[in-house]
């Protein structure tokens, strides 16, 4: 069962598309009577994705100043994870798996943002389930976390909700709509065959498997409309 107050937790995460400017690594809620509780996020702050992940930590400030700090009777404080070590140049498994638990470990936390990249969900997200936590992703796109649907891996999304009870939403949209846009732009530019190169992390390999799928699609699509008559 999700803990108490998960989904005002949730609704404040969903505020976090607002942003600002400044990073920082933590503040606290605002005063007031009432038990405090706690909304986490676990983001990559060093690497190439710092300047996404600093804009959500001060997307997730502002919204819990413009909230007074409190939800109801219930003061928030909102405390922010690094995820990413410096050795890694971005997240890092270890790191991801110990913000989870820090997180599960906490009997005040009702929210989880993160995490930013897909690979990193996978880690964390069956650690919260397990918890109970909501979670909400501002990045993740790998179809595999909600689907099984076509770009998925054996045992998605199932091996990442323990519990049996989704507690994870992603307020992106994932990468069958990415792909086809690619494959859609690649037609436009009149590419005739296309090399593709991966990461090898869940995002690189689930985008690159979705436009080797899709691609020949759209192709068959323009030969079937060429051959039809026009009327």
């Amino acid at each position: 069962m999700i803990r108490l107050g998960a989904l005002a937790g949730v609704l404040a995460c969903l505020a976090l598309v607002a942003c600002g400017d400044d990073g920082g690594s933590s503040t606290g809620g605002g005063g007031g009577g009432g038990k405090e509780l706690t909304i986490y996020s676990s983001l990559p702050l060093q690497g190439p994705a710092r300047a996404q992940a600093v804009a959500t930590v001060n997307g997730a400030k502002l919204a819990l100043e413009q909230a007074g700090g409190k939800v109801g009777d219930f003061t928030i404080a909102y405390k922010s994870l690094d995820d990413s070590t410096a050795q890694a140049g971005g997240w890092e498994p270890g790191t991801t798996s110990a913000n989870a638990r820090k997180a599960a470990s906490d009997d005040s936390t009702i929210g989880y943002i993160g995490e930013f990249n897909s690979g990193a969900t996978a880690v964390s997200l069956p650690i919260l389930n397990e918890a109970g936590i909501a979670q909400v992703s501002p990045g993740n796109t790998a179809v595999g976390i909600t689907s099984d649907d076509p770009g998925a891996t054996k045992g998605e999304p199932d091996k990442y909700y323990p519990t049996g009870k989704r507690t994870y939403l992603r307020i992106v949209p994932r990468d069958t709509i990415q792909a086809a846009a690619l494959v859609t732009l690649m037609k436009q530019d009149g590419c005739k065959k296309v090399a593709l190169a991966n990461d090898k992390e869940t995002y690189g390999q689930g985008l690159a498997r979705l436009i080797e799928m899709q691609a020949p699609e759209a192709s068959a699509r323009d030969w079937q409309s060429a051959a039809s008559p026009p009327w």
